[in-house]
Formats: C-alpha cells, structure tokens, sequence
C-alpha cells in the first residue's frame, strides 16, 4: 500500500479556482482575452504546425470587388472585340460586293468596244472606276492578254502579269475575288473574263484596297480599349459597394461567432435582410439566445448543485451517468460542536448567518481539493472525494481539505467573523466502497453516496472532539505512504452492524508543519 502511494504522490489533483477566485460566467466572459479570427486553426492545421502562417490574407470584400472589376472588364472586352470582328467582315463584305459590281460593269460595257478597238472609250471607262477612292487600279486586256486600258496610262499595251492569289474568297460563276499583297499591303483583287458570243475576248481586272476599313477598324479597337478601361473604372467602386453588401454580413456573423468562442452569449448581429444571410443572422443570434439561457441556467444552478453536476446534467441530459454504481471514494462530514448551545443564544438572522459562512470556508475548502459538497443537514456538512469527478487521489485530497477547514475555522474565529461566538470544528474521513448515483423521485433528485462506509465516517465525526480530525484505518493506509502527514492513532472504536471495532487515527497536520 505505501508503494501504491508513493506511486501516486506526485499524480495531486489540480487545483480549481474557488472561493473568491471561482469567476462566474459574466466574469469568465469579460477576463478572456480576444482572439483574432484568422488565428482560430482546424485541428489538421494545427497538426501541420504554422503552415496559415505564410499564407496572404486577403479579405473576402477585396477578393468580391476584384473578382467583379475583372468580369466587368472581361465581358465589356470581350463583347466589343466580337463586335469589331463582326463588322469588320461586314466591311469586307461591302467591299467583295462593291469590287464584284464593279467588274460586272466594266465587262459588260467593255465587250464591243475592245472588238472595235476602241481604246480611248475603254481608257473612260476604266478611268470611271477608278475614281473610287477604295480602288487602287482597273484594267482590261485582250485575248493576248495586252493591256488595252489602265487606270495607270504608262501601262497601256505591255503584257499584263497577275499577282499571285493568296487566298481565294469567293468564286462566282464569272467573277473570282481573291487577296493579294499590294504594296506590303493587302487588298481585294477581282477578275472577270469578258465573253463575247460565248468568246473569251479579254479580262478585267481590279484591285481595291482595305487599308481605309482596316484603319477604321484600329480606331475602333483603340476607342474600345478606352471605354472598357474606363467603364472598368468607373466599376470599381460599384465592385465595392456590392462586394460590401455581401461581405459587411459574412464579417459581423464572424465577430458574433468570436463573441460567442469568448463566452459573450449577449452578442448579436444586426443584419436585417430578406435573403440567405439574413436567414442565416437570424439562426445565429437564435443559437446565441439559447447559449446564453444555458449559460444563466448553469450559473444559477451552480449555485444549488455543485459545477461536477451542473456539467454531467448538461452534457448527459439522458440521465444515464445518474445510475447507480460501486466507486470506492472518501467521505468527510464536518460538524460544529455545541451548535445547541448556539442555536440559543443568537437570534434565528445570526444563526444563519453564522451557518452561511461556516458553510462558505468548507465548500472553498472542499471545492479546492476536487471535493463534491454532497449536503448540509443542519449543522453538518458531508463532502465526497472521488466521485463523481474520479480522482485517483481522493484520500489525501480529503485529509488536505479537513486541514485547510479547521485553519479557516481558527482564522474566522480570530477575526471575530462569526461575532462574539467561537465556532468548533469536528472533522470525521472514511475511504471504502460505496453506491453512488441518483436517488430520489422524479421531482426530486440528488447525487449521493450509501453504504456501511458511509455511516462509519458518520460514526467517526460524532466522536470527533473540538478541532478536531479523524480519520478510518482505510483512509490512512491510502495517505500514511505519502510522509505527507501526521498522525496519531487513537485506537478502536465499535461501529453498528460491524462485528469488529474500527482503527481510528487521529490526523495532527502536515510533516512540514511539524518540522
């Protein structure tokens, strides 16, 4: 059994704040210290360490309005670059009919005129054409493919050469249009045989340039590069109006959700909106309602079931936990001596004053050690260790706790807490196996602890004089390994329903002290 101890000695039960330093629930919320929301990591983030550290933070309002400032720019561009495209083959479609109407009439006003030889009619003829600025040159030519007429006179009567074709357009029954490279430009260039009597008697051959169409078309692209960077512009600021619409209400439901982590239950949002988001506010502040009724509920019942319960209550609403079951635990009572005599002497408003804070040193007291305050039956406390929050170290959690009552005892007594009276002390602590759980009646439940351990402790205390600690043989096999404390055995002592007497030890304080 000492090595047991020994084992456990270092295994103490971590102090809890009681007393003056247990905080409500108002004061836990209101001494937490903020953390950032971006800080808040997912479990896999903080098994991966620091890796949110690197990352760039970029708020959701920002990222909205450049995402709707970049589908601004990219629909306005792209729908004025498709209608560029569009009308720029329509221009060249103009001009394809143009140039083929053109040819058409030269060919057919040009037929007896080069059988007859014509030339200076043919030269008019040719030279009429030319006259439209989109036309860079006209010509006709014979059966020998001489030319006969030409826009450019110096090249009348020398063989005509055709540029080469680049790519075919159109082809028509009489009428080819083709593109060429004239002048490191290019152009439209048509040809059209001119038929006499189903005879090939020449061509006709013209060549219209694009540059005018293709420089409007610039001018376009230009002026469509203007208006989208201004539109785009004048879209940002729309961009962020709208990316504040939605982001303002995802960022106070992330301050409320902050709020409520630090135990703020009395934080709303305020989004008063007809949409997904104001749905989602009004769930939220819902949830914050209920948090916060839990809350007052917890603390307020705190105040009549110790926090051990209040939690098992909350988490386990089912009652299963509440079931009864063996645990082996330390039971301490806690008795005022001459209570009778008291009790006579002081009016009823003092005595309970008196009571209420005899009773608030052994709730602290019990409460430090990892102690449940089971009851008060009129003078008489009766505290458990070990259940229902198991506690390895129950045994010395309770001896510790029966010290620190009798030295708050002889505290208050010289301060004159409890007025002209002394209040006495006696202490009874027995370890065994008990039934623990939920006894009473639907209406009325309490946690406890029954058992022949139970009445030994009970026994025990009533032998315990002014001041003074005592404790069963089992309790001290638990402790005594621990060199922690000093003890005194008393000797053996009858207990009802027990055949043999029970070890008494009487506990004098700490080795340290005593040292």
């Amino acid at each position: 059994m000492a090595d047991t101890a020994e084992t456990l000695k270092d295994n103490t039960w971590p102090e809890r704040r009681r007393g003056a330093d247990r905080r409500s629930g108002e004061e836990r919320r209101k001494r937490q210290e903020a953390t950032d929301f971006e800080d808040r990591r997912s479990g896999k983030d903080r098994r991966l360490g620091d890796r949110r550290i690197g990352s760039i933070r970029i708020p959701i309002f920002a990222k909205l309005a450049l995402l709707s400032t970049l589908l601004i720019f990219l629909i306005i561009l792209s729908t004025s670059f498709f209608l560029l495209e569009r009308q720029k083959r329509q221009f060249v479609g103009q001009l394809i009919n143009l140039g083929e109407s053109l040819v058409r009439i030269v060919s057919n006003n040009s037929r007896d005129k080069l059988l007859g030889e014509e030339d200076l009619a043919l030269f008019q003829l040719v030279n009429d054409v030319s006259q439209n600025e989109q036309v860079i040159y006209a010509l006709i030519v014979d059966h020998r493919n001489v030319i006969r007429a030409h826009s450019r006179i110096e090249e009348v009567n020398k063989a005509y050469s055709p540029p080469k074709i680049r790519k075919v357009l159109h082809r028509a029954k009489d009428v080819m249009t083709g593109y060429i490279s004239q002048e490191g430009e290019g152009a439209l260039f048509f040809r059209k045989p001119i038929i006499y009597q189903d005879i090939n008697v020449g061509q006709v051959y013209l060549a219209i340039t694009q540059e005018k169409v293709l420089q409007n078309i610039e001018d376009a692209r230009d002026f469509t590069w203007l208006l989208t960077a201004l539109i785009t512009l004048l879209g940002i600021p729309l961009s962020l109006i709208l990316s504040m619409y939605f982001s303002k209400p995802i960022r106070q439901l992330g301050e409320g959700t902050r709020a409520l982590g630090m135990g703020q239950f009395d934080h709303r949002v305020k989004i008063k909106r007809n949409d997904e988001l104001g749905d989602l506010a009004y769930a939220f502040n819902r949830m914050a309602e209920d948090l916060e009724l839990k809350e007052k509920i917890k603390d307020s019942f705190g105040r009549y079931v110790t926090p051990e319960i209040v939690e098992k209550i909350l988490a386990n609403p089912d009652n299963k936990w509440l079931k009864g079951a063996k645990v082996e635990v330390t039971v301490l009572f806690a008795d005022i001596r001459g209570f009778t005599t008291l009790s006579e002497k002081k009016d009823p408003e003092g005595i309970v004053d008196v009571l209420n804070a005899y009773f608030s040193e052994v709730t602290e007291a019990v409460m430090r050690h990892g102690g449940h305050i089971n009851k008060f039956v009129g003078d008489e406390a009766m505290a458990i260790f070990g259940a229902p929050v198991s506690n390895p170290m129950h045994a010395r959690a309770a001896v510790k706790s029966a010290l620190e009552i009798q030295e708050c005892i002889s505290r208050l007594n010289r301060e004159d807490k409890f007025g002209k009276e002394v209040i006495q002390v006696g202490i009874g602590i027995n370890t065994g196996e008990m039934v623990a759980g939920n006894l009473g009646s639907p209406r009325r439940m309490e946690y406890t602890v029954i058992g022949d351990n139970v009445n030994v402790a009970s026994r025990i205390t009533s032998m315990a004089k002014e001041g003074e600690i005592l404790i069963s043989s089992s309790t001290h096999e638990l402790t005594a390994g621990l060199n922690e404390f000093l003890y005194e055995e008393v000797g053996r002592v009858m207990v009802r329903g027990r055949q043999e007497g029970v070890r008494i030890f009487r506990v004098l304080g700490l080795l340290e002290e005593e040292d």
